[in-house]
């Protein structure tokens, strides 16, 4: 019987730009986190309504553009999960000013509560499918992606129910601070070249 020769395994090519190029990721994750906690505080109610105009100028560039341009940053570095999620929520945040702006610069009529609810429902689902992307990933980002689409589903809820719109808020706060955390941590580690503040690596791959 003639000798097989071994197949070679193929291989993914390595990305030169991750071992030349930081991660962007604490910057998407602190420009998400602090707009996050600062619009559900006013969803709380622990913060005047008059406060918007400062959140809404804030989220366009803080949560905005930064994150935008921190995804396009991690999509250079070969992380497709990180540069899809940075970039889709700070399109999320300049959308959401920018009609918050038309609102009050133009005449155009407001949304209609079912328009509001859809449009929070497909934002809570590509959350939860972005959520099973992270399984493979560290606790705390586990924990941010859950928290938020709690957050999606319960600002949904709260379209029509101001008590559970009130509860979102405080939801919201809590995810903003876990992403708030996370990119703090990521910094500090890289600093001490070793997990100095806890962020749950997995250990054992779902997938």
């Amino acid at each position: 019987m003639a000798d097989t020769a071994e197949m070679p395994v193929e291989t993914k090519p390595v990305n030169p730009h991750v071992a030349t190029t930081c991660t962007a990721g604490p910057i998407g994750l602190t420009a998400f986190g602090i707009t996050t906690i600062l619009l559900n505080f006013l969803n709380a109610e622990l913060i005047g309504k008059d406060t918007i105009t400062l959140i809404i100028c804030y989220g366009m560039f803080h949560g905005g553009m930064i994150q935008i341009l921190a995804g396009m940053w991690e999509v250079y570095r070969g992380n497709i999960f990180g540069g899809c999620a940075f970039t889709s929520y700070g399109g999320f945040w300049m959308g959401f000013a920018l009609f918050e702006i038309l609102m009050v610069i133009t005449e155009l009529e407001p949304p209609s509560k079912d328009g509001k609810v859809v449009w929070l429902i497909v934002w809570g689902i590509f959350t939860l499918l972005n959520l099973i992307g992270t399984l493979n990933a560290n606790r705390v980002v586990q924990f941010v992606f859950a928290s938020l689409t709690a957050l999606f589903f319960l600002l949904a809820a709260g379209v029509n129910n101001a008590d559970i719109h009130v509860l979102a808020g405080y939801v919201g706060i809590v995810c903003g601070s876990s992403a708030l955390y996370l990119g703090w941590a990521e910094v500090m580690n890289e600093l001490a070249g070793r997990e100095l503040c806890y962020i749950g690596p997995v250990k054992n791959k779902v997938f």
